[in-house]
């Protein structure tokens, strides 16, 4: 009797620790997209320290990020840890002209016979699939749009159809129930649309200017979460 007494008071012990540990556990932030979220994901752990976690998992080297491969890595990049925010994009990878006919994914320029890797109504039905996958995991959800394409000095994207594609995934968040950042328009508002990236790798690059105040105020809007390391101004 004596040892099952004590077996209960350590359980009690146990679930308290455990109860105590869920309730201080910090909110924790999920950021799926391509390399143009990178950047942004190292500043928002800077501001959100000890206030918010923020993961932006990275593809290995050769993959493109796209609608066909997020549903591809979708179990990997989700884990198996609980997420309380996933904003996510998948866009650009979709747009971007590769050579046709083979299975390794190779850019090449349109003008060389480069076809868009996705097609508008694949795109839909993959954004579709995956909305479906990533409700499940019961997260709170906001849809990044693509960000803008200018002109391309490279020629692997054609201007102007981000634009469609957008249209296209506004649809599916709106049957979904799943607001949008509008990364468009902020990104737009801060380039160029005239003239090609510095880095000549065009649409990737914003002339080091930084985009992540936007999903800093998704974070804060969604999870009430204050950021306490903003930069002075």
């Amino acid at each position: 009797m004596r040892r099952l007494s004590a077996i209960a008071i350590l359980l009690a012990v146990h679930l308290v620790g455990y109860l105590n540990a869920a309730e201080n556990a910090l909110p924790r932030v999920l950021i799926l997209g391509d390399q143009i979220y990178h950047q942004p994901a190292s500043e928002l752990r800077k501001e959100f320290k000890d206030k918010a976690e923020v993961h932006c998992p990275r593809t290995e080297p050769g993959v493109v990020w796209n609608s066909a491969t997020a549903l591809e890595l979708l179990d990997q990049q989700l884990g198996e840890d609980r997420w309380d925010l996933i904003h996510f994009n998948c866009g650009l990878g979709d747009l971007i002209h590769r050579l046709p006919g083979v299975k390794s994914f190779r850019v090449i320029p349109r003008h060389a016979g480069g076809i868009r890797t996705t097609a508008p109504e694949q795109y839909e039905k993959n954004l579709n699939a995956l909305v479906t996958r990533l409700k499940a995991t019961g997260a709170k959800l906001v849809w990044g749009s693509t960000t803008p394409i200018r002109h391309s000095s490279t020629n692997v994207f054609e201007k102007g159809t981000e634009i469609e594609y957008n249209a296209i995934a506004a649809k599916v968040m709106a049957r979904h129930g799943i607001p949008t950042n509008d990364m468009y328009t902020f990104v737009k508002g801060l380039i160029d649309m005239n003239k090609p990236a510095g880095h000549g790798a065009d649409p990737f690059f914003f002339d080091r200017k930084p985009i992540h105040s936007p999903i800093r105020a998704i974070i804060q809007q969604q999870l009430g979460v204050v950021p306490g390391n903003l930069p002075k101004p």
